[in-house]
């Protein structure tokens, strides 16, 4: 199994996490012998000033606290802290918990710097979190796509062949019908590099792949990415004719590319 079964009450869970605040202000005042690392948490976040109440709260709230937590935690190189707040995900990632600790895996993937947490979970839960989807039906590879790099995207790749998985996550679709692809080409961190990567990854026919507005890939690619990407484009796709496709309200690529 993948996943490690603990049935806890989500104020358990809450009042977890007001405990690790208090953790961290311990620890950021007893540590003397690493006053770097005591200065940069007090400096980065104010988690480690007073407990929180679960009553301050929302789920949603709560587990992008938690990850938040983590990540500081990975940054500071603290590794005990580390693994006590990535212990309340896996106790939770089953049953009342399973929102709030998915919600953690989802937080690390939305976040441009969130690939060094997104390693950790993955390594506790295997690959498959890369599955898991949100309220708005976008995947954790649909998540990271739009925001992360490509060293994401052959981190997934990576795990993907060590697994020997049986299935793909970059041919999954969000309830709006996009596809990685789709959500790789709104993507512009690192210069474009999380949608170059999967242009050469993938076959050319993703490129035409259709959302729940009948715009293709380079339809989204000509609204948001530069010169660089839709050159890769046009090399990808033997020529200029792709530009040419009708999307919604009949819009070509160039009528895109003249919002961008």
């Amino acid at each position: 199994l993948l996943y490690t079964t603990v049935i806890v009450s989500p104020t358990s869970i809450l009042r977890r996490i007001s405990n690790s605040a208090q953790h961290i202000s311990s620890v950021s005042t007893s540590a003397a012998t690493q006053p770097p690392l005591s200065s940069r948490r007090h400096s980065s976040s104010s988690m480690a000033e007073r407990a929180l109440s679960p009553s301050e709260f929302s789920e949603y709230e709560a587990s992008q606290h938690l990850f938040r937590q983590i990540k500081q935690a990975v940054a500071a190189g603290d590794e005990r802290l580390t693994d006590d707040l990535l212990f309340q995900v896996s106790e939770s990632i089953v049953g009342p918990g399973e929102d709030f600790a998915k919600g953690v895996i989802f937080a690390a993937a939305r976040d441009r710097d969130g690939l060094p947490v997104l390693r950790l979970l993955e390594m506790g839960h295997g690959v498959d979190i890369f599955r898991l989807v949100d309220s708005d039906g976008d995947s954790v590879t649909h998540l990271a796509a739009k925001s992360q790099t490509a060293e994401t995207m052959e981190f997934l790749k990576q795990k993907l062949q060590a697994a020997e998985a049986d299935w793909n996550p970059f041919e999954a679709r969000d309830s709006r019908q996009k596809t990685v692809m789709h959500r790789a080409a709104e993507n512009l961190t690192d210069h474009g590099s999380t949608f170059q990567w999967l242009m050469f990854e993938l076959e050319a026919d993703c490129l035409t792949d259709r959302d729940a507005n009948n715009n293709t890939v380079i339809h989204t690619a000509a609204q948001f990415q530069k010169a660089e990407s839709m050159q890769f484009i046009k090399e990808k796709m033997n020529g200029v004719e792709c530009f040419k496709l009708r999307g919604i309200n009949n819009m070509t690529a160039v009528h895109c590319a003249a919002c961008n």
